[in-house]
């Protein structure tokens, strides 16, 4: 049985366009993960909510691992089907008292990738609470179109890399927060409208959102690249990734060299 979802369970995701919590990692596998990556910020100097947005799986070896983990798997298989690639993934940390936010937002606007056989697994690598500004989703918005987006205003403090937020009127109160306990995870769909507010708490909120997409999706542009997790691809829409053997492994780097660490002068 592993960790499918049950036929009511994928029949809330398609309705509602997100499922929490789901039990994924126990709470010491969470600790681990958490603590693998501020031991590599304390060795590097660097800051992991900077240096793992981009393909996060593809430098640290942890995550390499994870993207790969069938607690997750067997739930993304239930809602796009049992052939996985991971496109991409992302580690949101949210710094403690901090008026860092992000705005309402839908992924689909930004990557272009069609059609929407799409899913975002949230893990929480520390608890995601209302305080430390859990990630909040507005029911049902993945049926609806496509809606516009814009700049945020000048100085905002949205952490999207593109600074741009959707462009209609979201009425806050219809927002769900995903509350999670470290170790669970959430699944939400690439047209789902969602943000989250700032972290107003003593810790870090830890975040690992990775993006498994069907064989069959498209990106428009240039061909992208993706890691196959689980069974085939027979479509050849994605150029393989490298597989790293480290952190940072030069090989992929080769590949990739905008995944390379910005380096800090003193």
């Amino acid at each position: 049985m592993g960790n499918h979802l049950a036929p009511a369970q994928v029949e809330a995701y398609r309705r509602d366009g997100y499922l929490h919590p789901l039990d994924c990692l126990s709470r010491d596998e969470a600790r681990r993960h958490r603590d693998a990556i501020e031991e590599w910020e304390r060795a590097s100097g660097e800051k992991a909510t900077l240096i793992l947005r981009n393909k996060g799986h593809l430098k640290l070896r942890v995550l390499y691992d994870l993207v790969h983990d069938a607690r997750i798997l067997d739930a993304v298989e239930s809602v796009i089907g049992p052939d996985i690639l991971c496109w991409s993934s992302s580690l949101f940390v949210k710094e403690p008292r901090d008026d860092a936010y992000v705005a309402w937002h839908q992924d689909s606007y930004y990557w272009g990738l069609e059609p929407d056989d799409v899913v975002s697994a949230w893990v929480a690598f520390a608890p995601s609470t209302l305080e430390n500004g859990a990630m909040q989703v507005v029911p049902g918005t993945h049926r609806a179109p496509q809606f516009p987006h814009a700049k945020s205003s000048p100085g905002s403090a949205n952490m999207l890399f593109t600074h741009e937020e959707i462009a209609v009127d979201v009425d806050p109160g219809q927002g769900r927060s995903l509350l999670l306990d470290e170790g669970q995870m959430s699944l939400h769909h690439v047209k789902i409208v969602h943000g989250s507010p700032p972290n107003r708490s003593a810790t870090r909120r830890y975040g690992y959102a990775i993006r498994y997409v069907a064989p069959h999706v498209r990106q428009r542009g240039d061909q992208p690249w993706a890691t196959l997790v689980r069974g085939r691809d027979d479509h050849g829409n994605f150029r393989r990734d490298p597989v790293p053997r480290g952190d940072f492994d030069p090989e992929v780097l080769a590949v990739f060299p905008n995944l390379k660490p910005v380096q800090h002068r003193a």
